[in-house]
């Protein structure tokens, strides 16, 4: 039976519309950027399936797309000057960040989470925060289970380092 765009859509949001997000959020360390991103996976995912693009799987799909809308703000021009701050030693400690559904701890490893590099942040948040196994981070990413093993465990090391501080 093949499903309607918007059915497609719709059900896709409702299963991993909260997982996204925290990908996201993860990946940004702030709460009103990831509601974008989010927003942004969305809507280009919505794009794809109404320009006929068939979607097999819809979960490493819309992971994908947000990995891309994240990658694609990171690049754009002065729209990353509280990381950029980051990575020169500056922390910011702006509680409008945190999320409020969240525990104080969880909010605290998040923004750990955020400061550690890439690719090692990508992969520990989808393996931490969203629960995702090696094997589907590696479908999301396109590199082997064992590199996003060998990333996780990297990940940990650096995010335990920044936990202790």
């Amino acid at each position: 039976m093949v499903r309607s765009p918007e059915r497609q859509l719709t059900e896709a949001y409702r299963e991993l519309g909260d997982a996204i997000f925290r990908f996201c959020y993860a990946h940004t360390g702030d709460r009103d950027r990831a509601l974008d991103m989010t927003q942004e996976a969305f809507t280009r995912t919505w794009r794809a399936l109404l320009s006929g693009t068939t979607v097999r799987d819809m979960k490493p799909f819309l992971y994908r797309t947000a990995r891309n809308a994240c990658i694609d703000l990171s690049r754009k021009p002065g729209a990353d000057s509280l990381e950029a701050l980051r990575e020169i030693g500056f922390d910011v400690r702006d509680d409008s960040l945190l999320d409020p559904l969240l525990s104080a701890e969880a909010n605290r490893a998040i923004r750990c989470i955020a400061r550690i590099e890439e690719p090692y942040r990508e992969a520990v948040a989808l393996r931490y925060v969203n629960d995702l196994m090696p094997r589907e981070i590696a479908e999301i990413i396109g590199e082997s289970e064992n590199v996003i093993s060998v990333r996780i465990t990297r990940g940990m090391q650096k995010l335990r380092e920044l936990m202790q501080i």
